[in-house]
């Protein structure tokens, strides 16, 4: 029988490592949305009024310390903006065109 060789084993070993951080970032994501006070649906209507367009894509960020959503809007002019929009009070935080 063949031994594995030292890459695949450390490619088994890495593979288990990331989805053992996927699963710790999903419970992080999991402990924001238990502080929020407001939907993600009511995120996304803040923000599409905010921007007057439409949402295509939304979640909680999970690269913030406290709940945010963070909302992608297209506009009539085809624009794409990023909102941020508090979890807690439903302010938006912060709004930057997508240029990519």
């Amino acid at each position: 029988m063949k031994r594995p060789t030292k890459p695949a084993v450390l490619s088994v070993a890495f593979a288990g490592l990331l989805a053992a951080a996927a699963a710790l970032a999903d419970r992080e994501d999991i402990r924001q949305l238990g502080e929020t006070k407001i939907s993600l649906s009511d995120a996304i209507g803040i923000a599409e009024r905010h921007q007057n367009g439409r949402a295509f894509e939304a979640g909680i960020d999970d690269d913030s310390f406290t709940p945010v959503y963070e909302v992608t809007v297209v506009t009539t002019d085809g624009k794409v903006y990023e909102l941020d929009v508090d979890g807690v009070t439903g302010e938006i935080r912060n709004v930057r065109e997508d240029h990519d």
